[in-house]
């Protein structure tokens, strides 16, 4: 049985990817080795997170795949993606372009599924209110939280431009720290409201609970 591997940008990422996603997947029934690593930016200072660009990402998982027995998954994101990706565009409505050649890159791998998710990981956050009521305790924040919810039906909408991302939206609002108040709000989210509301993510997830299936 083959293993899951998750690689992802950062701490948070794999707070949700621990947390949530490996969870559901073990609910599901299956019973794979499953983690989450994140890209090695630096190896000679032993520095790890983001994605400084393409090279890097695609070393951390030709490694990875040179272990054996793997199947590989990625999770970055779409905002400030280096442009040195193949089929890189700043359309996030042509994600999949991107997905697609980075999978021929790696001469379309079967157990390759590569994912970006737009446009950024907080975007998830705004599936669920009751993850701001744990690190907001203002009735005006909290407000503001509101008119960004009741614009964006589909979180991942949340529009990508530098002022307008998830994560500058909650900087303005509440000084949003991504590695604490993300821990705690992920900590939070029901998984069940990000796979209901936010499609490309509940694509994504299905797709590896079908490549765990075969």
């Amino acid at each position: 049985m083959k293993r899951l591997v998750f690689i992802v940008e950062g701490h948070t990422e794999i707070i949700l990817v621990h947390n949530l996603i490996m969870p559901y997947l073990y609910g599901l029934g299956f019973t794979h080795s499953m983690n989450a690593q994140t890209i090695i930016t630096n190896r000679k200072q032993h520095k790890k997170g983001g994605v400084a660009n393409y090279e890097k990402f695609k070393r951390e998982v030709t490694g990875t795949f040179a272990q054996g027995n793997v199947i590989i998954t990625t999770l970055i994101d779409f905002f400030r993606l280096p442009v040195d990706f193949p089929g890189y565009t700043d359309d996030s409505l042509q994600i999949n372009n991107i997905e697609d050649a980075i999978h021929a890159d790696f001469g379309r791998n079967p157990d390759f599924i590569p994912y970006i998710q737009r446009h950024e990981l907080e975007a998830l956050m705004f599936s669920y209110r009751s993850g701001f009521d744990l690190v907001i305790d203002d009735n005006n924040k909290l407000r503001q939280i509101d008119t960004i919810l009741k614009k964006y039906s589909n979180p991942e909408d949340i529009n990508n431009h530098p002022e307008k991302a998830p994560s500058k939206r909650l900087q303005r609002i509440f000084n949003y720290d991504k590695t604490g108040d993300g821990a705690l709000i992920f900590d939070t989210i029901k998984i069940n409201s990000m796979l209901e509301k936010c499609p490309r993510f509940a694509e994504w997830i299905q797709k590896i609970v079908n490549k765990l299936s075969e």
